[in-house]
């Protein structure tokens, strides 16, 4: 055996929740500096944390083929729960819960099989946990490595309980289930482990087994934390799951020493046994490099015959169809210039990124919810709204020509990512659309998106506080200076002790006991606490959901207010899409559903044909009524500070709403004072450059919006539409090392249209700070007219506004 050949194939991370206390990040970069060649993850019951573990080690191993090096191999695997019986049978009885398996997928047909035998353990197998059965097992074999397992394990059990006839029996269908692939695992917990122990025995029957049933053995650590010191974290998640303080906890169960052992401790304390340690790398080997990513998968729809034969030419050609008779619908029969242009344009681009059906999906979705479902959906939010295509198509209620929104803002041409439609629905609307799209797709083929809460510093110090019973002055102390940041500050406790001067004084005068608390904090903060369904995000395909991601269940509340379960994807919105599924974000708006039931209440009253999305946007009632701020329960206008404003600047017009809107925050709140000068003075704004006027005259001289930046870059130095992006996205997230190139281009590029060097400075200056806070137009108008549209119904039909509003308050 060559020196310290050994690969870690049990390994739990933190999305084992309350049972694992290390994130995957940290578990790659630990067995990478160990100079492991890969790693598997088995987290309890779940593949939660396999698309961010694969995404992870593919990005390291991109910048290892840059340096020549040799790539790191992520081994997919899960701990599953073996029931007694069938996986449908819940009833109570010895082992009802299920009996551990280390199960690790070997090739892209074996990750293909272990999200099934996951998901169904879920869906259908859930009982205290999740649990499978042989009959899965048996059924989704292929590609699949499986390991006995250790305490709790089927095996284990069999051979401590003495029942030799059911271990051999055991032994047997693994061996015949899984030929070769099957493993016995044998472990070492060093503090139970010694010569003449009950666990020393039982490893010595159970290689003897294994050599009779012709089966290889296996060595692992069962790894649930990283470094040995922190298993005082992850006893303090044990003992919160148990209810037990930490003293309780470590008085009734043996240390066992789980941390990610180095290759050379693994190898010294497996010396005696090599084979075990070989079979490791023999595993390792036969595991494929595979790819489980997939491009984006879109939910078809019907469309008419004529269109062309191949899927994607007609979801191209249908898309166009209908862009343009819509466009003629809203414009006119013979289109102005600019609204052919526009479309041909985006459309070139929706069919360079393969979006079309994205698009026809979406349109199909919102026509439905309002034509047939009688839900009220928003005007849009976000980006989308600069495309010409989604106003056309209904998806967004926002003309981007009149309010000069740029699709690049939506859809960089130079770029690759997909698009992303965000889509408001009143509240109990978007049940009932979500209930659609089952009726219609299927329950398997739909799911909601699962969402992790994590321990913030703050909280994770006071759970090791009172697991430890360190309820002291001192200790409150900490926790009030933490909980003050909480959310907005502190990401760390490094930063926290870094920055907070309170904080520094404590931690000098601390004893041992808070300095391990502190420690113990840096290990805790940021993993994952509990799962729970995402507010808004949901999956939909043509196949079930578990052909492409792992499946698990939460509960939620109906349509009807009643707690029902629902399926979730185990992918969390950053890495779902990874899969090929798309996440779809289908929010509920408190708002739609108060404007519904004021129109409704309008219609019955006064009007029986009025209709809210053709108010004027000039009306003198609503713009009174901003002027002198009276904006209680007017979407995004009702706070104090607002109104005072609004009183200030005295709007005239919608665009001083929408520039007010995007102000009355922290950073560009404070050249409120500046816009009010500029609004109510008499003198012209003087701009550095004459040709500013052309973008910011709207908006009296200041740079409110990205979509300013970007356009004026175009104007003033011929910044192409990604360039302009790029200086947008740089501006807001201060890419210094990005600004520094696109500085000089755009300095030049002034130069050659015949502006000076000095004045190109200062315009380059007030972009950087402004960038810092320029908001999006796109979103700022669409909620705006949202805010416009309750500010026409309170100002024109108070007593109707007034009846809703209280009737919400008091619900």
């Amino acid at each position: 055996m060559k020196k310290n050949r050994f690969v870690h194939l049990n390994v739990h991370s933190h999305y084992s929740i309350m049972d694992g206390c290390a994130s995957i990040r940290e578990l790659v970069d630990a067995a990478i500096k160990d100079k492991m060649l890969g790693i598997a993850i088995t987290d309890n019951g779940n593949m939660s944390g396999v698309m961010e573990f694969f995404d992870y080690v593919s990005r390291i191993n991109n910048e290892s083929r840059q340096k020549g090096k040799k790539p790191f191999k992520a081994i997919i695997g899960c701990e599953l729960y073996v029931a007694p019986d069938a996986k449908e049978d819940k009833k109570l009885g010895k082992h009802c819960n299920g009996h551990s398996l280390t199960v690790l997928a070997k090739n892209y047909q074996g990750y293909k099989n272990l999200i099934k035998i996951v998901s169904n353990s879920w869906t259908d197998g859930f009982y205290m946990r999740p649990r499978t059965d042989r009959a899965d097992l048996e059924k989704y074999h292929e590609g699949i490595i499986v390991l006995s397992g250790g305490i709790g394990s089927e095996v284990f059990t069999r051979f401590s309980d003495g029942d030799m006839s059911e271990l051999d029996e055991t032994i047997r269908w693994y061996r015949q289930t899984f030929a070769e692939d099957f493993y016995i695992e044998l472990r070492r917990y060093a503090d139970l482990f010694t010569s003449g122990s009950e666990l020393q025995r039982i490893t010595e029957r159970l290689i003897e087994k294994a050599d009779a049933n012709d089966v290889k053995i296996v060595a692992t650590n069962d790894v649930h934390y990283l470094r040995p010191t922190d298993i005082r974290v992850y006893n303090t998640l044990q003992s919160i799951a148990e209810g037990k303080t930490i003293e309780e906890y470590e008085k009734l169960n043996y240390p066992l020493n789980r941390w990610l052992r180095s290759r050379k401790e693994m190898c010294e304390l497996f010396a005696d046994i090599p084979a075990a340690l070989d079979n490791t790398m023999e595993i390792f080997e036969k595991v494929e490099f595979y790819d489980i990513r997939h491009a984006p998968i879109v939910p078809s729809i019907d469309i008419p015959d004529g269109f062309g034969n191949e899927r994607r030419t007609m979801e191209d050609n249908y898309l166009e169809y209908l862009s343009f008779s819509k466009a003629n619908q809203i414009y006119g029969e013979l289109l102005p210039e600019d609204v052919s242009e526009r479309l041909k344009f985006e459309l070139q681009i929706i069919k360079q990124r393969g979006a079309s059906g994205y698009f026809l999906f979406l349109q199909d979705v919102v026509n439905t919810a309002q034509s047939e479902l009688g839900v009220w959906v928003g005007p849009g939010r976000g980006s989308a709204a600069g495309s010409l295509v989604c106003y056309c198509l209904g998806i967004t209620k926002i003309d981007p020509l009149k309010h000069d929104l740029l699709f690049e803002r939506f859809l960089s041409p130079e770029g690759t990512m997909f698009p992303d439609i965000d889509i408001d629905f009143d509240d109990e609307g978007r049940k009932r659309v979500l209930e659609w799209l089952q009726q219609k797709y299927g329950k398997e083929c739909c799911a909601h998106v699962v969402s992790f809460s994590t321990f913030s510093t703050a909280n994770a110090f006071s759970t090791i506080a009172k697991a430890k019973q360190m309820l002291t002055p001192e200790t409150m102390g900490v926790s009030e200076l933490l909980s003050s940041h909480c959310g907005y500050y502190w990401h760390s406790i490094k930063d926290a002790i870094k920055y907070e001067p309170e904080l520094r004084k404590l931690v000098r005068k601390a004893g041992a006991s808070l300095r391990n608390a502190f420690d113990n904090t840096a290990v805790l903060e940021r993993k994952i606490r509990g799962l729970g369904v995402h507010a808004c995000g949901s999956v939909v395909a043509d196949e079930p959901v578990s052909n492409w991601a792992p499946v698990s269940t939460c509960s939620i509340e109906d349509s009807k207010g009643n707690e029902k379960l629902v399926n979730c994807t185990q992918y969390d919105g950053w890495h779902v899409e990874s899969s090929g599924l798309i996440k779809f974000d289908f929010l509920g708006l408190k708002t739609l559903s108060q404007m519904r039931d004021i129109c409704a209440s309008v219609k019955v009253h006064y009007d029986k044909d009025f209709d809210i999305e053709k108010i004027p946007m000039d009306d003198e009632k609503t713009m009174e009524l901003f002027q002198t701020g009276q904006t209680d329960d007017v979407f995004q206008f009702t706070s104090k500070g607002m109104q005072k404003y609004l009183q200030k600047l005295h709007p005239t017009c919608f665009e001083d709403l929408v520039i007010l809107n995007c102000m009355y925050r922290l950073g560009p709140m404070e050249y409120i004072s500046t816009l009010v000068k500029h609004k109510n003075s008499k003198k012209a704004v003087k701009y550095m450059i004459p040709c500013l006027e052309k973008y910011l005259h709207n908006t009296y001289g200041i740079i409110i919006y990205q979509e300013q930046i970007m356009m004026l870059s175009r104007l003033i130095a011929n910044f192409n539409r990604s360039e302009s992006d790029l200086l947008r996205k740089a501006l807001g997230k201060r890419k210094m090392d990005v600004l520094s190139v696109l500085k000089p281009r755009f300095i030049e590029g002034g130069i050659r249209n015949g502006h000076k060097k000095n004045v190109l400075e200062k315009v380059w200056n007030e972009m950087e700070t402004k960038g810092m806070y320029a908001f999006q137009k796109s979103h700022a108008v669409c909620y705006t007219w949202l805010a416009y549209q309750m500010a026409f119904l309170k100002a024109n039909y108070p007593e109707e506004f007034k009846h809703v509003m209280e009737k919400c308050n008091t619900d």
